[in-house]
């Protein structure tokens, strides 16, 4: 199927794929690029993209994105749709017809020949495999609740696991149903019906959560016993948004306290490395396995609106894990990075 126009995406590349590579934006531009971060310090663009949707890596040539064209109560055409940036071979991978909050929220196993996805309107969520095996609708949902969204609590995720034997979807907005279910290619393997702020590990198949207005860490290892979880680190930390790493065994994640302050933390190796990092710092991203992407957040006096007194700001920041250092970037933000946790 053609990826019709109003969904389109466009890619102008000045050279090939690289072993190291970013989605992200540069300071003082409003383009998406693909960019090898080989030396995070100074990231070389290799192609400009193009488009209205936000788009995510699948592997070191291919981005997919979705795109609708419906909406809270009036659904009409969605679509998950994939890029070749080398060739401009671009095609749509599945349709539907949604437009509800998580809409086309995806995730692609690390061999890219599976897709899971979730389509959304007024009526449910559903969760989608697609495989050489067809399309299957996994599970349903209740529809999205009407409420408001509170950043350091409410969380989406969906997800592979690094060995690509599992894979896991996670949110607080639905009216029903448990909200961390994990499966295998067989079924239902694990589920909690209140959790938030998930990731996988770096590698095998280990699932981190916690619930909402909680600071225990949870872990849930396919290697357990069936249906179990454990405490995975002694310290209690209301973490947000934690990142693996692809290529050693870190997670990265904020904390705020209880004023609002964020830290930035990292957990290594089953705790033996990582700690708090300084300055005010958020949203840990991995450019690498060795670097971490950090916002700076400062207060913002009598300009923080409705928000916290501390919010980011323009700076932004790469922190050398080796040297424990920080090094001032030119870069705004990033999407996601190749290798990802199964890639390696």
């Amino acid at each position: 199927m053609v990826v019709p126009s109003w969904a389109a995406m466009h890619a102008s590349c000045s050279g090939g794929p690289t072993a190291l590579e970013a989605l992200l934006t540069m300071r003082g531009s409003s383009n998406t690029v693909l960019a090898d971060v080989t030396d995070p310090v100074h990231p070389r663009t290799i192609c400009t993209l193009t488009g209205s949707w936000t788009p995510q890596l699948v592997n070191q040539a291919m981005v997919s994105w979705s795109a609708t064209q419906g909406g809270p109560g009036s659904p009409g055409a969605s679509i998950i749709a994939t890029l070749d940036l080398f060739t401009g071979t671009s095609a749509v991978a599945t349709s539907w017809t949604g437009g509800s909050f998580m809409d086309g929220l995806h995730a692609w196993s690390p061999d890219h020949f599976q897709l899971v996805y979730v389509t959304s309107d007024d009526t449910a969520v559903n969760v989608h495999l697609l495989s050489g095996a067809g399309d299957r609708q996994l599970m349903s949902f209740g529809a999205v609740l009407g409420r408001g969204i509170n950043p350091g609590e409410d969380d989406a995720f969906v997800s592979f696991s690094p060995d690509g034997a599992y894979f896991a979807f996670e949110q607080t907005f639905t009216g029903g149903g448990d909200h961390l279910v994990v499966w295998s290619r067989s079924g239902v393997v694990f589920s909690q019906p209140s959790a938030t702020m998930a990731t996988w590990g770096s590698s095998g198949s280990k699932l981190y959560f916690r619930q909402p207005n909680a600071s225990v860490i949870y872990v849930w290892d396919s290697t357990g016993p069936a249906g179990n979880r454990s405490q995975a680190m002694g310290q209690q930390l209301a973490w947000i948004r934690p990142r693996a790493d692809a290529g050693d065994d870190y997670l990265a994640f904020t904390v705020r306290d209880s004023s609002g302050t964020p830290h930035v933390w990292l957990y290594g190796h089953g705790g033996t490395a990582g700690g708090q990092l300084p300055n005010l710092r958020s949203s840990p991203i991995f450019l690498n396995s060795g670097t971490v992407f950090l916002v700076e957040e400062a207060p913002c006096g009598v300009n923080c609106g409705v928000g916290p007194a501390i919010q980011p700001d323009l700076n932004r920041f790469t922190y050398n894990i080796a040297t424990q250092t920080e090094t001032s970037s030119s870069i705004a933000s990033v999407y996601g990075a190749f290798p990802r946790p199964g890639q390696v």
